[in-house]
Order: C-alpha cells, then sequence, then structure tokens
C-alpha cells in the first residue's frame, strides 16, 4: 500500500485540473494547501475514547440534530470532519476504526490524497454541480474512464448520470421498459435490495420497507445462491423461474440482480449458478440488468461481474457508491429515444472530479487479482475470523462469509436485537460496522483499502474482546 498511497500523492500534486481557473500561483497555492491539509489530517493515526470536556457539547448537538431529523441515529455519531486512512474522528473527540465507510462509500479511507485533490480542485471551478444541460469535461472523463473499464469484452457502450444509487435503477428500469414494452414484469431475487424511491422500493424484498405504499410494478422474486446448500442452488432458481414462466409466459423485460446480495449480509454465488440464470433469461428474450451499486470496485476486479466472468452477459449495470458518482451503463441496444431520460444534476464537482480520479488509480494500482491488495484483505480477515471463532467458540460467532473487502459474521443465532446489541458494544469499543439481512441477521464490514496490518491486528483484538465480554445479549 505504501507504493499505492506515494503514487497517489504523487497524483495530487500534478498538473491535471480538467476545468476551472488555473495559473501557476493557483496551482502553488493548491499545492501547499493540499500538503497542510494531508499533514493535519494524518494527526488522526490512532483510536482513543471520547474528550470529556466534549461529551455534552456532542451529546447537544446529536440530541438537537435528532430533534430535526424526527428520529434517532443507528449510531451515535456525528463527524469532526477530522480523520486519516481507516479512522474517523466524532465531534466528541473519540477516534474509531471505520469498517462501514458510509455504508461503502469511502473505499479510500478518509482523508485519501485523492480525495483532497478533487475537492482543492473543485473550488476552481464556476459552479458547485454539473449539469446535465451544461455539462463540464469532467463529466466526460469520468465517462470515459467508466467505459474504457468494461469495453474489452462486454457490449456495454454509454454511460448516463444520476444523482444516487436509487435512481441508477430507475433509469435502468426505464430504458428495459422503453425497449420491451408492453413486457412490463420484472424479476428480482429473494433478499434483494434495490433503493428506496417508489419503484426500487418494490424490487427489495423486505415488505416493511414499503409499509403504506401503493403497488406499481410486477416483481417476482425467485431464490438467490443458498450458500448453505450450494448444489442445489441452480436447480431450485431454474425450478422457480420455469415456474414463472408457464404463469406469465412473454411478460418479462428484465432480471434484475446484486451479484453479490449487499444488504443481506453478502450472499453471492459462483460463476455456474450465474451462467445457468442468465442463459435462461437470453433465450427467454430477457435482459440481464446487474446492480453493482454496492459492489463496485470491491471485488477482486473492478466489477463483480468481470471477477465472475460474465460479460458477455451484461446488458446493463448501475453504480454509484465507491465511484463516487451514480449512473448506470448500458448497450448499444437500450440507449433510448430522445425525451425518456434527463435530469438537472450529474453529480458535484468534486465528486466527478473524485470518480475519474478513483477509477483510474484503481486500475493502475496493485488491487485488482488473485494477487492484488483487495484478494490479500479477503484472505487476512477472513483467516483472522477463523481464528476469533476457534477463540470464542461457534456458539458465538456462528458463520463468518467474505469476498473482496465485503466482510460478514453472524453473532449466535443471528437474532436481529442482538446482532445489532453486538454492533453498538463493537461501536463503544472502538470499531464501526452495521447490520445487514434478517433471518438470520448478520454483522457487515466494508473495508476500507487503507488498512494495514497492524490495523488489521488491532480490529481483531477489538473484536475479540468485544465478544467474550459478552454484554450484548
Amino acid at each position: 500500500m505504501t507504493n499505492a498511497h506515494s503514487n497517489a500523492n504523487s497524483n495530487a500534486n500534478s498538473n491535471e485540473t480538467a476545468s476551472g481557473v488555473y495559473s501557476t500561483k493557483i496551482q502553488e497555492q493548491i499545492d501547499q494547501l493540499f500538503s497542510t491539509i494531508l499533514t493535519e489530517q494524518q494527526k488522526i493515526n490512532k483510536i482513543k475514547a471520547a474528550d470529556p470536556d466534549k461529551v455534552n457539547f456532542f451529546k447537544s448537538k446529536l440530541d438537537y440534530y435528532i430533534k430535526n431529523r424526527g428520529r434517532e441515529f443507528f449510531y451515535n455519531y456525528i463527524s469532526s470532519g477530522k480523520g486519516h486512512g481507516p479512522f474517523t474522528e466524532l465531534l466528541d473527540g473519540s477516534v474509531k476504526y471505520d469498517l462501514i465507510n458510509g455504508i461503502g462509500f469511502n473505499l479510500l479511507g478518509h482523508s485519501h490524497p485523492l480525495m483532497i485533490k478533487a475537492n482543492l480542485e473543485a473550488a476552481t471551478v464556476d459552479t458547485v454541480m454539473c449539469g446535465n444541460l451544461q455539462t463540464y469535461v469532467d463529466a466526460n472523463e469520468a465517462s470515459v474512464a467508466l467505459v474504457n473499464s468494461v469495453k474489452e469484452k462486454s457490449r456495454l457502450k454509454h454511460f448516463w448520470f444520476t444523482g444516487s444509487g436509487g435512481c441508477a435503477n430507475d433509469l435502468a428500469l426505464k430504458l428495459i421498459w422503453q425497449k420491451k414494452a408492453p413486457k412490463y414484469n420484472l424479476i428480482a431475487f429473494k433478499k434483494a435490495f434495490a433503493g428506496r424511491t417508489i419503484a426500487t422500493q418494490e424490487i427489495t424484498d423486505k415488505p416493511d420497507f414499503r409499509e403504506g405504499m401503493p403497488k406499481y410494478l410486477n416483481v417476482f422474486h425467485v431464490p438467490h445462491f443458498d450458500q448453505k446448500n450450494p448444489t442445489t442452488s441452480l436447480y431450485n432458481t431454474l425450478s422457480a423461474l420455469d415456474d414463472l414462466w408457464e404463469r406469465f409466459p412473454e411478460t418479462f423485460s428484465a432480471m434484475m440482480i446484486e451479484l453479490i446480495q449487499g444488504e443481506a449480509g453478502f450472499i453471492y454465488g459462483d460463476k455456474a449458478f450465474y451462467e445457468g440464470i442468465f442463459k435462461w433469461a437470453k433465450e427467454k428474450g430477457i435482459y440481464v440488468w446487474v446492480d453493482e451499486v454496492q459492489t463496485f470496485g470491491r471485488t477482486k476486479e473492478l466489477f463483480a461481474f468481470q471477477m465472475f466472468g460474465l460479460d458477455q452477459y451484461v446488458d446493463m449495470v448501475t453504480i454509484a457508491k465507491a465511484a463516487h458518482i451514480c449512473g448506470a451503463l448500458y448497450t448499444e441496444e437500450l440507449n433510448p429515444k430522445p425525451g425518456l431520460i434527463a435530469g438537472t444534476f450529474n453529480g458535484s464537482i468534486s465528486s466527478i472530479k473524485m470518480g475519474s480520479k478513483i477509477i483510474n488509480y484503481l486500475l493502475k494500482g496493485n488491487f485488482y487479482g488473485e494477487n492484488g491488495r483487495i484478494a490479500e484483505l479477503e484472505k487476512k480477515f477472513l483467516n483472522k475470523m477463523q481464528k476469533v471463532q476457534d477463540s470464542v467458540g461457534q456458539d458465538k460467532l456462528k458463520f463468518f462469509s467474505g469476498i473482496g473487502t465485503m466482510i460478514s459474521f453472524e453473532v449466535r443465532d443471528g437474532n436481529k436485537k442482538v446482532t445489532t446489541n453486538f454492533a453498538k458494544k463493537l461501536f463503544e469499543n472502538g470499531v464501526i460496522s452495521f447490520t445487514a439481512g434478517q433471518d438470520p441477521a448478520r454483522i457487515r464490514f466494508l473495508l476500507p483499502l487503507s488498512l494495514t496490518d497492524e490495523n488489521i491486528d488491532e480490529i481483531f483484538t477489538i473484536l475479540e474482546k468485544t465478544f467474550k465480554e459478552d454484554l450484548w445479549n
């Protein structure tokens, strides 16, 4: 990671401003400010308890925020805006390991040189937001970086910006429906999560997320890969698909799938499973739509569909989170008629600048492949999870799994209340995680690439301590 960090620092100090005012004096000042900011942020480099003289101030700010928001936060967390690598500082002065990254968007960790540089470069531009009507060259650079990253093996050719991951999935649905009208039925998978827009809340397989909402879509959920019964998974899913087709023939537009189900606790299959169901879809003339909002950048290839070798089957891919930009990649066939898609914003100037930087940085660095840093992090975390299980017993740490920088585990029998209590105790002890799934619920980590081996050792010391305290039942 040292070389990658050095390269990022070098890139951050080069003259690459794509838009905005520029002069030698401005560049010198940016370079000086960049160095000063990074030096200050690097002081946040170890976990610590809250400062006693800040506790009451923090509580008053949090209470006021909750009052205006109308509901409590999952954690008592307000950031101070200070942090570096895997460390984040709260307003009370405490510092914790951040292993959830805002549910996935801070893949590089806090105060990464590329992030600082993107923000400083954005300050030289004449507006805050990049528009869809009045665009900037930065948006084109981000689009080119994405399209180039998939064009070698896939049929994906175009990229369109949206304002969020949920809106990216809405966009995908519109493109597919226009081409398949009047075939509007949609196939999704059990335990799926697609977002919280009016359309995506129906694709999401959580009825309580739709309480009191009218029904607009015909979405049929079939089984995803069963990690506990892998040999029968493909047969069970194909049987469910055949049953759907028999009941509603020639009515389906697309199959929407998360290859790795994030909100379900990182449930994923293998290439044979995905090829089997994708071939079924292709035989029926159904589009294959892959949701990579949470998985982008986090597997052993830039996209999960690339890692599984599924390039040839994919018609649509939606991304967000770690990309720092949101939108959909799609084939020429799915290019819409004029008028169907538009929108005011492509995103903020800083997020779009960061998007193209992070894509190029990830592809040029030693992150992907079987010997890349992401594969190394996966192996280290799973090996250490095994050691914790051996130490605390399978009755406490029942199950663990992971792929790339996405790790999950079950506490006791996966009871939701116990799992939530464990996450909050882990937070108190200095590690921020999050829950996922239900029946069973799981703890999940979304690892930042800035973790060192020393950080990992300390994290697992805290994790084992939390299990042994047994104060979360």
